[in-house]
């Protein structure tokens, strides 16, 4: 690897995507840019719901976006990149994909063709021009869809039960896998289905594009997350193909839809003459495998690291499956435990919103916080299924003035995913890496820190897109050096923001006997025993 290697990291988010253009020698993100779906006008035909960010749904719990979207969104973020710093462009060596994990797109024998034929571009196309009849569903499935309950039900009981098929996948058959979703999504759309040449994920359908090769891999990382991989063999499994062909798919070739599997370091091609010739990227400049956003942004942690996003994403250090948790593979092909609560951050936003305040005043919510001792107000607050741990919809607790209200619903969801994390995010115990917009409040990384028991390590910048970037330059180095490599460059990448020790009062009012953790544990366990069958199980 040349020293002076600029490398690009891309990811395709729910709401946006963004690009990170990184100097792998000094560290140094040269330049970023991000194309948000709701508000940029080159995606205005792509109609969404705001708050939600999907198209209609087609039952209670579908969620998918326009697959035609994530094209226009690259596009348009390359397009801002080249006015931006077109010299970079050019001595781009490698880049890598994130993309929000257990989405799928469904191609046609068109769009098979179509990615081909981006290696012989037309004149003033732009990728959508490519793609007009290339998706045999236009609908994208995405990692929100809860409506395949009765599917992952159905594969769990096919394969033996929890911990045969976690024994197997590394998980026990989340209704979000791409698997059970897929089996549901089949079941609306069953023409669709039958036309489908090839099924992909959207991290491995964005490195087809880019290397004009509909072929392109699914890697470890993301395929742990469909539940059809074989985790320890990393291979696809034909029992678990098989339990997803017996939930009603249209036929019985799943198999043959899928690409094949690889290490997320794996360079699949040069990039696509459609690229160079529009934007001016080398003809040598490479394509890497690409990932999932999970595993992407924990190749930027050497321990367990806590995201507090729209979801609250907790990963931590493991190599064999544990029935809590999925186990995946990060973005150099490590692996990991990871465990994903849905009620995250956005039941913070909304909070503040129901109580007269903007979702954005991160003001008031900090001064709430700080008026408040941790551990003293037992409250929850689950306005969505929960699937970590698997739970109902929540409300308990008596409704309080904002900042108590606010201080228990925080305590409680930073507290709900430690419970359901001990087994794994426990294993390193010198500190905790934390990111997302929820890390930049002082007051919850002082309650992290109790709850964990551990120093809290902010990192403000650490997204998917430049995990995807620091894989790149890992890709680009011989294989036996990767392990070395990857610290010294993350070392010039990740600075952490601040720094937060636990403070023994606060972490005896989580951890004393009889205190908060205990009693938490306690009522929700106590709440959900009370609903149908499948909590609690």
């Amino acid at each position: 690897m040349n020293l002076s290697s600029i490398v690009l990291g891309i990811d395709s988010s729910t709401q946006s995507t963004s690009a990170i253009v990184l100097n792998a020698a000094s560290g140094k993100i040269e330049a970023e840019v991000r194309v948000n779906y709701k508000n940029d006008y080159r995606l205005k035909e792509y109609v969404l719901d705001p708050t939600t960010m999907v198209l209609p749904p087609l039952e209670p719990g579908e969620a998918s976006q326009p697959a035609q979207m994530y094209l226009a969104a690259l596009d348009a973020c390359f397009s801002d990149l080249y006015k931006s710093c077109p010299n970079l462009i050019g001595k781009t060596e490698a880049i890598n994909v994130s993309a929000q994990q257990h989405g799928q797109i469904w191609l046609s024998e068109k769009g098979v063709q179509s990615i081909y034929n981006l290696r012989s571009p037309m004149d003033n196309w732009k990728l959508t021009d490519y793609f007009a009849d290339g998706f045999s569903s236009e609908r994208a499935p995405i990692w929100m869809s809860s409506n395949s309950l009765k599917e992952s039900m159905q594969i769990r009981k096919f394969v033996g039960g929890p911990n045969a098929i976690t024994k197997i996948s590394g998980s026990n058959s989340p209704v979000r896998f791409t698997g059970s979703v897929l089996a549901r999504t089949a079941s609306l759309l069953e023409e669709a289905y039958r036309n489908t040449e090839r099924i992909h994920l959207i991290s491995s359908f964005l490195a087809a594009v880019l290397s004009g090769d509909p072929n392109a891999p699914i890697d470890w990382g993301n395929g742990s997350g469909t539940g059809l991989m074989n985790w320890r063999e990393k291979v696809w499994d034909q029992v678990l193909i098989d339990a997803t062909i017996s939930c009603g798919l249209p036929d019985s070739n799943l198999l043959s839809r899928l690409p094949p599997l690889s290490s997320p370091l794996t360079v699949i091609g040069k990039i696509a003459p459609y690229f160079t010739k529009k934007y001016g990227f080398s003809q040598d400049c490479l394509i890497i495998a690409s990932s999932g956003d999970n595993p992407q942004t924990k190749v930027l942690a050497s321990g367990s690291m806590l995201s507090l996003g729209t979801s609250f994403v907790i990963m931590g250090q493991g190599s064999q499956p544990v029935l809590e948790a999925n186990a995946m593979y990060d973005g150099i092909g490590r692996p990991f435990l990871f465990g994903c609560r849905t009620n995250g951050s956005l039941t913070w936003d909304d909070l503040r919103k129901r109580s007269g305040y903007l979702s954005s005043d991160y003001q008031v919510s900090e001064k709430a916080l700080a008026s408040v001792t941790p551990g003293s107000i037992t409250r929850i607050c689950q306005p969505r299924e929960e699937s970590f741990p698997i739970s109902p919809i929540l409300d308990i607790g008596n409704e309080l003035p904002f900042a108590e209200n606010y201080a228990g619903v925080v305590d409680s969801s930073l507290s709900l995913v430690y419970l359901a994390s001990r087994s794994f995010s426990g294993l390193d115990s010198e500190s905790i890496t934390v990111t997302g917009g929820g890390s930049s409040s002082y007051e919850v990384l002082k309650r992290i820190a109790g709850i964990w028991g551990r120093k809290v390590l902010q990192i403000k910048d650490a997204g998917a897109a430049l995990g995807a970037a620091v894989a790149a330059a890992c890709a680009l180095v011989a294989k036996n050096s990767v392990e070395n490599f990857i610290e010294v460059i993350r070392n010039r990448v990740i600075k952490p923001s601040r720094v937060v020790d636990p403070e023994d009062k606060i972490y005896n009012a989580y951890h004393r006997s009889s205190g908060y953790l205990e009693n938490l544990q306690d009522i929700f366990l106590n709440s959900i025993a009370k609903k149908s069958d499948h909590y609690g199980k």
